[in-house]
């Protein structure tokens, strides 16, 4: 004979359950979603609700509950991942059973419909009120799955393989989660960076566990600056010095680079330091050496490495061959600029002295103009006098 089991918790974890018609168990202590999962492990599940019949059974068990009048609400084995877009057109409107990852259902009874979104995760709580003779107003309702609530979890099949028992894991960054076509008890676990892993599921447990028998918590959570995550899940330093990111010597630290060079001394200084734009350095990478060393580019003169040997021209001497026809022409153009100039000068003068004499002839003509006729005026006056 099958049952439903209501259960009470109490704080010491002993529980009273009332057995009824079918394989249910009502949980009245709250808890959030991903505990919830947990809790119904692993001899049951969190249920689903697929089908009218099936809803009809979950209601009934609440109604025969004691002082279950007003509002209730309970978690059921409904989820949206965090990449997964909200789909009001579809009955499951984009979420999927925990059980098995399905959206397979034959009910649509929403009392209240998700908000579109791809990147938030939602849960879905069971909800409707009771009014001491028959429940009304019932219906799925997304939710955060933060949120402390009653859930139901209902009971596995006995004959049903350990494997068919295991729920799909929730995991957080996850790409793709697929059977392996080639072991059925083991998932192809794909995160979002691209990393591959194998999961198995524990036939004591029914925990999906890595294949070196690790928990998968955190497995495909992104690692801090500085560090990457090895075969087996784990965050590991990365070594930047392979991409040589620095001009002259690389020395890889514990989540991070510094770029360095050798001062005449032969001691490690920063690579931005006086002591490196002194001298222009020429390496190699040393076999089975833990750096990374390139040719060191500073703004000095710098050396020039051919084939098959590192020899280091100064390039000074070209430099001065440039400079001196350089300095010649800017002197030439300089004399040059003062001749002009002193030319121009030399006109400016003469034409002003010119310009003078002109002037002062211009007066002398005047004055002896007004003279005669000053001396003619006079002649006219003495002679009418006389």
């Amino acid at each position: 004979m099958e049952y439903y089991w209501i259960c009470l918790w109490s704080v010491l974890g002993l529980g009273l359950c009332v057995p009824d018609d079918e394989h249910y168990t009502l949980h009245l202590i709250p808890l959030n979603f991903d505990k919830a999962l947990e809790a119904c492990l692993p001899a049951s599940f969190l249920t689903k609700v697929a089908s009218m019949e099936e809803a009809m059974e979950i209601l009934k068990v609440i109604a025969n509950m004691p002082s279950t009048e007003g509002t209730f609400e309970f978690w059921v084995g409904l989820r949206k991942e965090k990449l997964d877009c909200v789909k009001n057109d579809t009955p499951l409107k984009g979420f999927k059973w925990t059980v098995d990852s399905s959206s397979d259902t034959k009910l649509d009874q929403w009392k209240s419909l998700p908000k579109p979104t791809c990147t938030v995760i939602h849960c879905v709580f069971l909800s409707g009120e009771f009014n001491g003779t028959e429940i009304v107003n019932w219906g799925f309702v997304p939710s955060t799955c933060k949120t402390n609530r009653p859930f139901i979890c209902k009971q596995r099949d006995g004959k049903m393989p350990f494997m068919d028992q295991c729920l799909t894991p929730h995991i957080p960054e996850a790409r793709s989660l697929r059977p392996d076509p080639n072991n059925p008890h083991k998932l192809d676990l794909e995160c979002s960076s691209g990393q591959l892993f194998k999961l198995t599921c524990s036939a004591m447990t029914l925990k999906w566990k890595r294949d070196d028998g690790s928990a998968i918590d955190g497995i495909c959570a992104s690692c801090k600056a500085g560090y990457v995550r090895d075969g087996s899940g784990n965050c590991v330093d990365n070594d930047e010095c392979r991409g040589q990111p620095c001009k002259g010597q690389c020395v890889n630290t514990e989540g991070f680079y510094l770029c360095k060079c050798r001062d005449k001394n032969g001691n490690l200084q920063d690579e931005g330091s006086v002591s490196c734009n002194e001298l222009p350095v020429a390496t190699f990478t040393p076999e089975g050496s833990d750096t990374y060393l390139v040719q060191d580019h500073t703004p000095t003169s710098k050396p020039t490495i051919q084939e098959g040997s590192i020899e280091i021209v100064d390039k000074s001497g070209e430099q001065a061959k440039i400079f001196i026809p350089v300095l010649i022409a800017v002197m030439t153009l300089v004399v040059l600029v003062v001749v002009v100039l002193a030319t121009v000068k030399c006109c400016l003068r003469r034409r002003s002295q010119k310009l003078a004499m002109k002037t002062t002839e211009k007066m002398a003509i005047k004055r002896a103009e007004a003279s005669k006729e000053k001396y003619s005026m006079e002649n006219t006056n003495e002679k009418e006098a006389t």
